[in-house]
């Protein structure tokens, strides 16, 4: 556990982030509704620009919810919400709400969903998981580069990675990426990437799964996670 004045620093710091909330989520259903209502009326270039913001918004809200959750961890285990779903389906969507980052990024992206893959999970943090690797493989990918996104079965375990041509991984930096360490997980110590790799960890952990990191010395790096499918 983190040192008691340590967590209040932190009960603080939480505070101020649980104030973006609100008008992250503002600013988020504006823009999705102006797109909506005037996207086509708008040149492609501007089109782009408001779908560049909503997704400044969007991580913005992305990193509120993280640092709560890392926050908690301090104090209680992860609550799952078991739901069936189709795994496919929530890559796909993920993707969607990345697509104006691919395109500023000029990375492709090659994915061709497989059959019906139904899965019982906790949606939402499953999705927060996909979101964090996907973010952080698209901030690593060369330009103009292409991400492999591939969903397997093994046995009883679903296994989805992320392949993309990025930096080489020093061995020391990827065993640590995902380590559990409750004694270092205070919001002031962590930077927001290591934040997010440490509550996917948990995430998948809480699942009874096990997280994936591969770098190869040709600039071949893989991120994913294993996790029943039921």
């Amino acid at each position: 556990m983190a040192k008691p004045d340590l967590l209040k620093k932190d009960d603080y710091l939480v505070k101020i982030i649980d104030s973006f909330k609100t008008p992250a989520l503002a600013q988020i259903n504006a823009l999705k509704s102006f797109l909506v209502t005037a996207g086509e009326k708008i040149s492609t270039e501007e089109k782009d620009l408001i779908e560049l913001t909503l997704n400044s918004c969007r991580h913005i809200q992305n990193l509120t919810e993280i640092y709560s959750l890392v926050h908690k961890l301090n104090y209680e285990n992860l609550r799952l919400n078991y739901e069936k779903f189709d795994f496919n389906d929530l890559i796909v969507n993920c993707l969607k709400e990345f697509s104006i980052l691919l395109k500023y990024y000029e990375i492709n992206i090659a994915f061709l969903p497989k059959n019906e893959i139904i899965i019982n999970a906790d949606k939402n943090k499953i999705k927060k998981v996909i979101e964090n690797l996907v973010i952080e493989s698209i901030n690593q990918a060369f330009k103009k580069s292409t991400m492999e996104l591939n969903i397997s079965q093994n046995k009883n375990f679903l296994v989805f990675e992320i392949k993309s041509k990025s930096p080489y991984i020093d061995v020391e930096l990827m065993d640590e990426c995902f380590r559990k360490n409750k004694s270092n997980t205070s919001v002031m110590s962590k930077t927001v990437k290591e934040l997010g790799f440490y509550l996917s960890g948990e995430i998948i952990n809480a699942h009874y799964g096990t997280m994936i990191v591969k770098s190869f010395p040709d600039n071949i790096n893989i991120f994913g996670f294993a996790i029943p499918l039921n």
